[in-house]
Order: C-alpha cells, then structure tokens, then sequence
C-alpha cells in the first residue's frame, strides 16, 4: 500500500492549526436513503435534506432518477426504485461493510478544512456527506454550502471484484487501481482545488503546465504532510521516476519544441490528460507529465519569491511571466 507519510515530504509548509475551531459535522446521507421504505419516505428525505438531496438527485444519479418533465415527486419514485434494486442494496451493504465508522477519514478530513480556513477563512467548510454514487463520483465540493461529499462505492479497495465487470472504457485498470480508501482525503481537497483555482485561456503548453502547477502548490499548502503522489494522484514509484528522469523530460520538452507548443489537442492529450502513462515518454513513465513540470515551475518560483501570497499567485493570468521568475531550468 501507497504510504501517506514518507520521503517525498519534507513538511515544509506544516502550520500550527491550533487557533482555528472548525468541526465538520458528518452526515450519512446513504444511510438515511436507504432506511427509506416508501416513496413517502423518500419525500420526506428531500425535506430533511434539501440541499444535498437536490445534488444527488440532480447531479450525482441523475441518469438513473430524472425524466424529461419529471417532477420532484416522479424523481422521488424513481429514487425509491433505484435504491430497491438488489444490486443497489448490496452495494450499500457493501460500503457499510468497509464504512461503518467514518471517524478516521473525518478527522483527517478537518484537518485539511483548518488548512483550507487557514488560506482562505471565506471558505470555512462545515459539512462532511457521504453517499453512494453507482460508480459515478468519488468526492465532490459544494461550495454554496460549503460541503465535502465521498461517494463510498468508489473506495472499496482495487481488488473489489465488482470493478472488474465495469465497462473497462470508462473504469480501465490504471484508474480502478487508485480506488483506494486513503485517497479519500485527497481526492476531497482536491475536488476543493479545482473550484478555487481561476481558470484562464491556456494558448501555449508552458500555460497549461503552469494551470495545472498552481493546483498542486496548493494541494502543498493544504495537504503539508501527504505524499506528492496523492497530490497527482500517481501510483507508488510514479514521482520518483519523474524526479529521476526530470532532465530528460525538460531536455525533451526543448528539443521537440513542446514547450511553447500551441497545439492544444496534442498537447493535452499527451501530456496532461489522465492515462496509464505519458506517451512520448513510454509505458513505464506515468500519465500528466506536463502538469508534474508546471508543478516544479510553481515551486520554484514561489521558492524564488516569498513576498507572493497565494491568493496572488492564483489570479496572476501571467503564466509565462510565472515560468521566467521561477529560474526552472533543470
């Protein structure tokens, strides 16, 4: 198993928490849907949980609840259907099995909303729901009310047989190897960073690279005392082989002109989408190689200059300005 505490931290931007007062109050959504026992109780659930039930049945299952023209009470029919079904119900007593004290991924789940309050106190995040998704949605972030979601069916472990018969399309084996229950925590702040970080036009590889470092960092500042590789969300031995062959990356990166590269399509298909690996670079390499060199860029250049609040760094549009004042030149 991947360890959360090891070499690849060094702890650098660990913060004394000690003044901030911040509980997330745990909701187990899943729990309560599935004590439901008529659509009548379904109706009810809505009313007990509005904001949440309106996601989930809006967003996370909408395929299996909503119809053109449904009305709330038709997706509440719908609901108590899906929950009926036999898989379902298995599935939720499997996630039961694995979750039926939550109390360890909550606590280190406050900890990283004290970081979040610690930079950004507009985004003090109170809530912690978890649910079931049917293979849809491992962590989401509410921002309007400023919640953390885990669907549980997603953390059931690689080796959860009920993987293997998913269409492998969409769930190939690269991805299903990372449905792991310590990538809870990560993968929530995560789900954070990608609301908190302003997105701009990204007209050359240097500015996506850039983008996609600027998340990173700040997965750094939250997540001080996790392994980079539950940051990028590598496998065990990934990070290393871009610390080792780092040079070579960069020195390709020149010489094959990708650096200033406008070709977006290509450059995002090679370098920063999800995959078992970067192409050019081979199969024993791992996948987002361009977003692990923006991250280098970020690092140095907030190493470079310590005047730079976050908050500046996040909505500076100057991505290439960010890449010379970083002096990355490995």
């Amino acid at each position: 198993m991947l360890l959360v505490f090891n070499s690849c931290t060094n702890y650098e931007h660990t913060k004394d928490l000690s003044g901030i007062e911040l509980e997330l109050e745990l909701v187990r959504f899943e729990q309560d849907l599935f004590a439901c026992k008529s659509v009548d109780d379904i109706m009810t659930l809505a009313e007990s949980h509005p904001q949440f039930y309106d996601i989930y049945t809006g967003n996370i299952v909408a395929a299996n609840v909503q119809r053109m023209g449904s009305t709330p009470a038709d997706v509440a029919v719908e609901l108590y259907k899906y929950i009926s079904h036999p898989d379902m119900d298995s599935l939720y007593s499997l996630t039961q099995q694995s979750y039926a004290d939550f109390g360890n991924h909550k606590g280190e789940l406050e900890i990283a909303a004290k970081y979040i309050a610690y930079y950004f106190p507009e985004d003090e995040i109170t809530q912690l729901t978890t649910f079931v998704s049917t293979f849809q949605y491992g962590a989401v972030y509410d921002q309007e009310n400023k919640s953390f979601g885990v669907g549980l069916d997603m953390y059931l472990g690689r080796n959860f047989e009920v993987y293997a018969m998913l269409n492998p399309q969409n769930f190939p084996a690269y991805r299903i190897n990372k449905f792991e229950p310590y990538r809870i925590t990560p993968n929530c702040v995560q789900s954070y960073v990608e609301y908190k970080v302003p997105t701009f036009p990204m007209a050359k590889f240097i500015d996506q690279a850039v983008a996609e470092g600027k998340k990173l960092y700040l997965l750094d500042l939250l997540l001080p005392k996790h392994h980079d590789s539950l940051k990028i969300n590598y496998m065990d031995g990934q990070i290393e082989w871009c610390e080792d062959q780092e040079e070579n990356i960069w020195k390709y990166l020149i010489e094959e002109e990708v650096l200033f590269s406008s070709d977006k399509n290509e450059f995002q298909r090679h370098y920063f989408n999800e995959g078992p690996f970067t192409t050019p670079f081979g199969n024993e390499s791992p996948p987002r190689t361009g977003a692990w060199v923006g991250w280098q860029i970020v690092r140095r250049y907030m190493k470079a200059n310590p005047k730079v609040s976050i908050q500046e760094l996040l909505v500076n549009r100057n991505h290439q300005a960010i890449f010379q004042g970083s002096g990355y030149r490995p």
